[in-house]
């Protein structure tokens, strides 16, 4: 966002918001601004509105709340170093270091608490209609992300929607209530109105929104309902809802109304070049500031980065999903296709010093991984897409905008949705078929699609989704969510604690390496490579303890009602 922007922001939300969703119930507003006093005119609302940004900013600023997305097949984590989170996600085990578990909490109930004043405080400012929608639809729509996502994590929920002490007794919510409040949020969100395309600031940024707009809701609304058609719900009539309203967004994109669609090349959607590109449907903003570290600042550029290159090594591959992933142009956007050396030397990842198989000692890269590149750009100007031929920026705040929805997860839900709901699949098979296009140098990738039954083009672009967000743990709809709702967690848990005897690479390949010396070289690899993940997973399966974050241990001390 702008600089002007960011400082209302913060202004705003200093004037309203606690530390927790247990504290501000029994805060002593004495000293401080009261609704009753605030919301009286349009320079009020906005700066409300600009809180409630502040908050969502702050929600993905660093790597915390993203923690628990690392129980998907795609994501794991460096060993050691202060990952013991991460690795306990990827693990399905109780964390010691419960940091991921209070902020992806906290930072989610900060939302809620500031779309919760908005709410019911805003119609009494006497401001137009028009502009009272715009505030009241930004805030509906927040508070609903924000229960969805916590509802994915952590299940049964404390719901809280007007602020109003309670000494921290508010009972647990069962998931299927939750889910009718996110619903209603969005249905409210929808009724507001909401521009398509929003032409000034702060609203709109190089062409592209970023506030809330009518599509936005529409698609959010079509992954809530496919997540009330799946698990725990089961729910499976929510299928249909999902495609019509998924369906309404691409009718939009193709008549004109809305405007998105897919970027041709896919090398482009992560590019720090095209930061505010069409393909994005909803997306957080940020505006890096002197110094950093800051609630406004993203500071993810290094997380994909693998430890031994210098980054910090949060979210990096399962090599089971790298081998497992589809070669084409978007591997070749997600992954980097080599990695460069501190010399600049090209090599494999799975390349060794001595060109012997590897015995964990004499690889070239000691994580011995492929590595992700969406948050990463390179040094100097970053006019173009992340080469990975070329050093990295090694700097860690930057304004990248970070993707909560694209056009193409939308017609991936259209297209799983409509054949779950046993609908018409013409549609269905061109909107995947369109994903695949893009996608694939292999033409047999797209034309198949016409000769898929319905469970094929379903699990077909069930799939293809978690291809499109894979190793992306900023999106809405990660691989760990869509595997949450088709009740899979399980089967990464089975694998990981398995024998993990996956070819990863197999034997013959062509490899690029480096000696001792720093000397380039290539050999052919001399036997199947097979390796288990770093992170063994030991822990007992659990069921729904299992899948479910455990509720952070701070919030539990104030409110005893949080035990499942």
């Amino acid at each position: 966002m702008k600089n002007k922007i960011l400082s209302g922001c913060l202004m705003a939300a200093s004037m309203f918001l606690a530390s927790s969703c247990s504290d501000f119930l029994t805060e002593d507003p004495k000293g401080k601004l009261t609704p009753e006093s605030f919301y009286t005119n349009q320079n009020e609302i906005d700066m409300a509105v600009y809180a409630l940004y502040a908050k969502v900013q702050a929600y993905q600023c660093n790597s915390n709340p993203m923690i628990s997305y690392c129980q998907g097949d795609d994501v794991t984590s460096t060993t050691g170093s202060n990952k013991a989170a991460y690795l306990s996600a990827d693990a399905f085990e109780s964390p010691t270091d419960t940091k991921g578990l209070e902020d992806g909490w906290k930072r989610m109930y900060h939302i809620i608490l500031v779309a919760n004043d908005i709410i019911d405080n805003a119609p009494q400012s006497g401001i137009s209609q028009e502009n009272l929608d715009l505030a009241m639809g930004q805030a509906y729509y927040w508070r609903a992300y924000a229960y969805y996502t916590l509802v994915r994590l952590f299940g049964p929920l404390p719901i809280n929607l007007h602020n109003e002490p309670d000494n921290n007794t508010t009972p647990l919510t069962s998931v299927e209530d939750v889910y009718k409040q996110i619903v209603e949020d969005l249905d409210n969100a929808e009724k507001c109105n909401l521009p398509a395309k929003y032409t000034q600031s702060p609203q709109a940024i190089e062409g592209q929104n970023l506030y809330v707009s009518q599509q936005a809701v529409k698609s959010t609304l079509a992954a809530v309902y496919m997540s009330m058609a799946g698990y725990p719900l089961n729910k499976t009539e929510y299928y249909q809802k999902a495609a019509e309203k998924a369906k309404e967004v691409i009718d939009g994109v193709e008549n004109g109304t809305y405007d998105h669609g897919l970027l041709s090349d896919w090398k482009e959607v992560y590019s720090y070049g095209n930061n505010h590109h069409h393909e994005t449907i909803l997306g957080i903003d940020y505006n890096s500031t002197t110094g950093g570290w800051t609630e406004g600042d993203s500071q993810f550029s290094s997380c994909h980065q693998l430890n031994s290159l210098q980054g910090w090594g949060d979210f990096i591959p399962e090599r089971k999903f790298w081998a497992n992933y589809p070669e084409g142009p978007r591997k070749d956007a997600v992954f980097a296709k080599q990695l460069r050396t501190s010399n600049g030397t090209l090599v494999d990842w799975w390349a060794t010093q001595d060109g012997k198989p590897y015995d964990g000692t004499n690889a070239v890269v000691s994580d011995y991984r492929p590595m992700y590149v969406a948050f990463t750009v390179n040094d100097g100007p970053a006019a173009a897409p992340y080469d990975y031929t070329q050093p990295f920026w090694g700097g860690m705040c930057i304004n990248k905008r970070h993707q909560l929805i694209r056009y193409s997860e939308v017609l991936l839900w259209y297209a799983e949705s409509a054949a779950r709901a046993n609908m018409d699949l013409t549609e269905a098979k061109n909107a995947l078929k369109q994903v695949r296009q893009r996608a694939y140098s292999d033409v047999s990738k797209v034309t198949e699609v016409d000769n898929m039954s319905a469970d094929q083009l379903a699990e077909a672009a069930y799939q293809e989704h978690g291809y499109e967000v894979g190793g992306y743990v900023l999106a809405m709809v990660t691989r760990r969510s869509d595997e949450f709702r088709m009740n899979r967690l399980k089967e990464n848990y089975d694998y990981r604690s398995g024998s993990q005897d996956l070819i990863l690479v197999p034997k013959g390949t062509v490899t690029h390496s480096m000696d001792k010396e720093g000397k380039a070289f290539t050999y052919n690899l001399e036997k199947d490579l097979v390796l288990k993940e770093n992170m063994s997973v030991t822990a007992p399966w659990n069921d729904a303890k299992s899948i479910y974050q455990d509720y952070p241990p701070k919030e539990v001390e104030k409110n005893p009602n949080l035990q499942r």
